[in-house]
């Protein structure tokens, strides 16, 4: 779908797979998420990794995304695969305030991962005793999971429905409402209180 664009800007736009968007610029790297809709490609507008390459190979950088470097990378990655005949529009993290954001279409995605794990055999309140929605980094959480291998099993169902999702937690909690393992995966990097969260690649 997308190749390399290289020139005097000295950068380059690839996809290394399904859901994911890859953008270097000199000794920089980032991975964005991208998904087509019925309109066209969507480019969400935040990376869900950096990284820099040194002299014995590439490093991550846990840094936030800064202004002057959206205003330069996201219209370049757009031009780009317009350049190719896609429709683009950038999917930016939801309004609402610091601590609170809605989208109404994670509900449907729930149902669809509830099916998911229905047809691998899985049973509600059986296996796994709920699905929470995560507005905040836009994703879902699947809670109560009794045994590990199956924790990882969910994990697994839910990266292949979700490829352009990067952010898979699998952790166990012993205490709360819904005891046992979790699962959660979203499109959004994790907010900074969230402990626990890993970066799948």
């Amino acid at each position: 779908m997308l190749g390399t664009l290289a020139g005097k800007w000295n950068y380059s736009v690839q996809s290394p797979g399904a859901g994911r968007l890859l953008y270097r610029e000199g000794n920089r790297e980032y991975t964005f998420p991208i998904f087509r809709d019925k309109e066209g490609l969507v480019l969400v507008g935040a990376p869900s990794s950096q990284r820099v390459h040194f002299f014995f190979g590439w490093h991550i950088q846990e840094r936030e995304f800064s202004a002057l470097a959206r205003e330069r990378i996201l219209p370049r990655i757009a031009a780009h695969l317009r350049a190719q005949g896609e429709r683009v529009r950038i999917f930016e993290r939801g309004e609402g305030g610091e601590f609170f954001y809605f989208y109404p279409e994670l509900f449907a995605h729930r149902g669809h991962a509830s099916n998911l794990l229905a047809e691998a055999g899985f049973d509600w309140f059986a296996d796994y005793s709920a699905i929470e929605l995560l507005h905040g980094e836009y994703g879902i959480e699947v809670c109560g999971i009794q045994d590990e291998d199956q924790a990882k099993c969910v994990g697994g169902i839910l990266r292949a429905a979700f490829p352009h999702w990067h952010h898979l937690n699998i952790c166990r909690h012993e205490q709360g409402r819904d005891p046992g393992w979790v699962v959660s995966l979203c499109m959004f990097s994790p907010q900074p209180c969230a402990s626990g969260w890993r970066e799948e690649d």
